[in-house]
C-alpha cells in the first residue's frame, strides 16, 4: 500500500509535496484545478525533484465539476479538453491513472441521457491518454441516487476505464461498499478515504463519522488490493490528517 494526500488547490502544489514528504506520506493526489494549482501554476520541474527525492508516487485528479454530463456536445467536449490538456504533465510526473468524475446536469434530459455522455466523454478520454502511458479511472459520485448499475453503465463505454473507488462516496445514502467492490473489484485501480455519517460527503477524518473502517479496509484487502490509497481529509488542522495515516497503516496491517 502507498498512502497518500490530496493537495489542496488553493496552496502551491510544490509545497503541498514538500508537506507530505516531509510528513512521511508515500503519495500525492495531484489535482489541477484552481486558484492556486491550476495547469498554468504547476512548476513541473520542482514538483518532479520534488516527488522523485522523496520517493513519492503521483496520481492525476481532475476538478469534480467538469461537465461531462452536459446537453450541450461542445461543453462536454470542452471538459474533455480540460483533462486532455492534463495528461503531458501527469505523464513527465510518473503517474499511471488520472481520474475523472461522474457529473449530471439538469434540464429535461434524461437520466440515461446523462450515463451515456459520462461514458461518452470518459471513452474519449480513455483514447487520449494512450500516448502518453496514461489510464483513465471513473469515481462514482456521492449520490444516493445513482446505482451500481449506472457506474456499471457508464464503465462499460470503454473496457480500459479503471474504477475508482471512495469510501466515503460509498456511505452517502446507504453503504455501497461490499456491492461496488463486487462489482468492480477486477477494475480497482485507486482508493479514496475519508468519513462521514452517511448524509453528505463530509471528508471528515477516519473514525469521526459512521464508517466501519475495520470492515472496509478488509473488504478492500480481500481484493489483493495493494496498491495507492489517497487520504482525502479536508481539515485546517493537518493532525488530524496525519492521525487518519496511523489509523489506516494499524488497520492495514491487522484486518
Amino acid at each position: 500500500m502507498r498512502l497518500g494526500m490530496m493537495n489542496d488547490p488553493r496552496r502551491d502544489a510544490c509545497e503541498e509535496a514538500r508537506w507530505a514528504a516531509a510528513n512521511g506520506l508515500d503519495l500525492l493526489d495531484l489535482t489541477i484545478e484552481g486558484p492556486g494549482a491550476a495547469l498554468d501554476q504547476i512548476d513541473a520541474s520542482t514538483l518532479r525533484t520534488i516527488l522523485v527525492d522523496a520517493g513519492m508516487s503521483i496520481i492525476g485528479h481532475t476538478a469534480w465539476y467538469l461537465p461531462f454530463a452536459s446537453p450541450f456536445a461542445r461543453v462536454r467536449q470542452a471538459a474533455v479538453e480540460c483533462v486532455a490538456e492534463t495528461f503531458d504533465l501527469f505523464a513527465e510526473l510518473g503517474a499511471r491513472w488520472v481520474n475523472v468524475h461522474m457529473t449530471f446536469s439538469g434540464g429535461l434530459f434524461s437520466h440515461a441521457d446523462a450515463l451515456r455522455w459520462n461514458g461518452e466523454s470518459f471513452a474519449a478520454l480513455a483514447e487520449l491518454a494512450v500516448p502518453y502511458g496514461l489510464g483513465v479511472m471513473v469515481e462514482h459520485p456521492p449520490i444516493p441516487s445513482v446505482s451500481i448499475e449506472d457506474i456499471a453503465t457508464v464503465l462499460a463505454a470503454d473496457e480500459r476505464l479503471g474504477f475508482h473507488l471512495d469510501v466515503g462516496h460509498a456511505n452517502v445514502g446507504d453503504d455501497k461498499l461490499e456491492g461496488l467492490l463486487n462489482h468492480f473489484g477486477s477494475r480497482l485501480v485507486h482508493v479514496h478515504l475519508s468519513d462521514n455519517w452517511g448524509r453528505n460527503d463530509d471528508h471528515m477524518p477516519l473514525g469521526a463519522g459512521a464508517v466501519n473502517w475495520p470492515r472496509a479496509v478488509r473488504l478492500i484487502k480481500q481484493l489483493d488490493y495493494d496498491d495507492t490509497i489517497t487520504l482525502e481529509v479536508f481539515s485546517s488542522d493537518r493532525d488530524y490528517l496525519l492521525l487518519s495515516a496511523q489509523k489506516v497503516r494499524e488497520w492495514w496491517a491487522t484486518e
